[in-house]
């Protein structure tokens, strides 16, 4: 059985509690600086790579920060 119930707070926060969104808005961004990166570097296909790969990690560490940050705040 599953529950509709979301995190405490998470209500509060819209689309920004959504891990996925800031996953794919990480890998958007670091595909696009990869791009440009790449061009740079006359290597496009690994700057989109190592782009999206760095993008995303970087989507999934802003995202659990701006999260906990505000589940914390909804506490106190």
């Amino acid at each position: 059985m599953t529950s509709n119930d979301g995190p405490r707070g998470a209500a509060r926060l819209g689309i920004w509690s959504n891990i996925e969104f800031w996953i794919a808005f990480g890998a958007a961004f670091g595909a696009a600086f990869g791009v440009v990166a790449g061009i740079l570097l006359n290597n496009v296909g690994l700057g989109v790579a190592l782009g999206a790969a760095l993008g995303t990690a970087l989507g999934v560490t802003a995202g659990v920060v701006v999260i906990a940050r505000a589940t914390n705040r909804s506490r106190s």
